[in-house]
């Protein structure tokens, strides 16, 4: 803001120029210098940016006269002879179809900087992983008058996630209405993507509503019908800690296949404390055992080296160092690609720990220490599917783990309860639902009893097995033939009369003795699947949504969401380094993910 009082004066100063010629070179200076500020933080390789200011592009629109108010305009009354007319400032209509890109992408794409101004200056402070449509979505309703109206195309992401919390949800409480939608239809051009087409008024709208070109009650910020229960879900503390995505390797050089692993452990059978099975969502899916098909190198949190530990808080040995062996490859086929990491503050981290995955996740490995399996699905899939896996694995970002051991907790996870309230809030990939923890898992509010539900939830679970053990099929299979009307293969069916038997026990868990659930084959968002009938579904939704914010108020009420409250509690003491040098020198582990135990390293070992 400095900078730019500075160029304002030595615009005047140069418009002040009795010289023609001085104000000209005045002027010049002024323009290349306001085209490097402009261009200041611009990643290298992106195009120049061009600034587009509206009230100048438009100053019939939105140029204010000097009245008392500050707030009207001059409506331009071409060749009609009349007085100007003062009216709000705004456009009364807008139609675009603006920019994809995810939110994980804009500040390698536009900068830091231009990423922070979307967030402070356009989204008024509101964080969170949105696509940069949402940021158009906000700047269109900023620029419509009072009882305008604009119409956009979206990724189908806008109704989801950080997208709908960004933009949508903003929008909405703003005092925008949603008179008409389309959720999601795919792009009519080649590209293979779900988008959404999406109307917003400003003011209350108080015609009819369509939504995908039906007549309904009322559309929400997440372009459904609303329910009874309204308003959006809340995190929960209850919730926190307990779910997890997986490791963020980045960088193919870190991930073995059996071979090079044996190899590597043959050449010296120390190796063996940093190789690990490497579980991704694909593995998780489709083999019948959901066991890893490869391996990873896995230097932890780990320094280089003792030159590279940190001299005001050292964690000591082990080094990454200490295994060159396997340093090496990670130094040939990660590092030069982590080289070329320079766009931001998160990349050059990423560059300056190039032997070390992207996110280690340390947190996730922490807290699963003690458990001998733990409840996974893969991040994005088409069908919700959880399996138990051991802890003595690296679970890829592809994955969601939860910090969960028991039966009952399976059964609830893999019922319909929990599969309807995560088709509703998840984000989506195309037509896949990408479970997002933030939004599925910790507003979800759990039943006040569970141990009903382990009896159920380990039968079903076994069945599930012994299904894909004999016919050597992973989950995807299983539950295709388990949602198509024309397999009626005894053990199908079975499953089918265990999940209705599973998903009334966890109805009854929460007291809904009075919710017929009525599983058929229904018509849904993702197909035609064996589930719950849709009015169950909208019933489920309301009263899971009125528990959540029951439960988020007497949190609320208990000062659990009282932030000063919680920078006052003490931190929890760090674990120790999986891996710590006893006295002889030798590296002993700790924990089952690092165990030395060869029988939790897998048969290799």
């Amino acid at each position: 803001m400095e900078d730019l009082g500075v160029l304002s004066g030595l615009v005047t100063d140069a418009l002040e120029e009795p010289d023609e010629q001085q104000r000209e070179n005045k002027l010049r200076q002024i323009r290349e210098k306001a085209q490097r500020m402009l261009n200041a933080g611009k990643p290298e390789g992106q195009p120049t940016r061009e600034p587009f200011h509206w009230a100048l592009e438009f100053p019939e629109v939105f140029l204010k006269e000097d009245d008392s108010c500050g707030t009207a305009i001059l409506a331009i009354q071409a060749g009609t002879g009349q007085r100007p007319i003062l009216q709000t400032p705004g456009f009364s209509a807008i139609v675009g179809n603006p920019p994809f890109q995810g939110g994980q992408k804009i500040t390698g794409t536009v900068g830091t900087d231009y990423r922070n101004f979307l967030v402070d200056y356009i989204a008024k402070g509101q964080r969170g992983s949105a696509d940069l449509c949402s940021y158009f979505f906000l700047n269109a309703g900023n620029l419509l008058t009072k009882e305008g109206n604009f119409g956009l195309v979206a990724t189908n992401t806008i109704a989801q996630g950080d997208t709908r919390e960004v933009g949508l949800d903003q929008l909405v409480a703003q005092g925008y209405t949603i008179p008409r939608a389309v959720p999601s239809r795919p792009w009519p051009g080649t590209a293979a993507l779900e988008v959404a087409y999406v109307w917003l008024y400003k003011g209350d709208w108080q015609q009819k509503f369509v939504l995908n070109e039906n007549s309904v009650d009322g559309i929400t910020a997440f372009l459904t019908v609303p329910g009874k229960a309204l308003g959006k879900p809340y995190k929960l503390v209850a919730n926190e800690g307990k779910s997890y995505i997986g490791s963020y390797v980045l960088g193919m050089g870190f991930v073995l296949e059996a071979k090079e692993v044996h190899a590597l452990v043959s050449k010296d059978p120390k190796n063996k404390d940093v190789l690990f099975p490497y579980l991704n969502g694909q593995d998780l899916n489709s083999n019948s055992d959901q066991s890893p098909n490869r391996w990873v190198i896995n230097f932890q949190d780990w320094p280089l080296d003792a030159d590279h530990d940190d001299p005001k808080k050292p964690k000591g040995p082990p080094y990454a160092a200490d295994y060159p062996d396997c340093l090496d490859i990670i130094q040939e086929r990660v590092k030069p690609e982590r080289d070329k990491l320079t766009n931001n503050a998160t990349a050059l981290d990423r560059k300056k720990r190039w032997w070390q995955f992207a996110r280690q996740t340390i947190a996730l490995y922490e807290a699963i220490a003690e458990c001998d399996r733990v409840l996974a699905r893969s991040r994005v899939a088409n069908i919700n599917s959880i399996a138990f896996v051991p802890t003595d694995i690296v679970m890829s970002e592809a994955t969601v783990v939860f910090n969960f051991e028991d039966n009952s907790a399976f059964a609830l996870l893999q019922g319909m309860v929990h599969t309807e309230w995560l088709t509703y809030h998840a984000s989506s990939m195309r037509t896949d639902i990408r479970y997002t923890p933030s939004d599925c898992f910790e507003t979800f509010p759990f039943p006040d009893r569970t141990d009903t539900l382990e009896q159920i939830g380990e039968t079903y679970y076994t069945h599930r097995q012994a299904i894909m053990q004999t016919r050597q099929e992973g989950l995807t299979k299983t539950y295709n033939h388990f949602h198509d009307p024309t397999c009626t293969d005894p053990d199908i069916q079975t499953l089918r009369d265990l999940h209705i038997q599973m998903d009334t026990a966890v109805a009854a868990a929460y007291g809904w003795h009075d919710l017929p659930l009525n599983h058929d084959f229904h018509d849904t968002k993702q197909g035609l699947r064996f589930t719950i009938s849709e009015e169950a579904r909208r019933e489920v939704l309301d009263r899971l949504l009125a528990l959540n914010h029951h439960r988020y108020a007497e949190e609320v009420a208990q000062g659990l969401h009282d932030k000063k409250k919680a920078k006052g509690k003490s931190k929890k003491a760090k674990s120790k380094p999986a891996s710590v040098a006893d006295s002889s020198g030798k590296y002993t582990t700790q924990g089952t993910l690092f165990g030395d135990d060869p029988a939790t390293q897998g048969e290799l070992f």
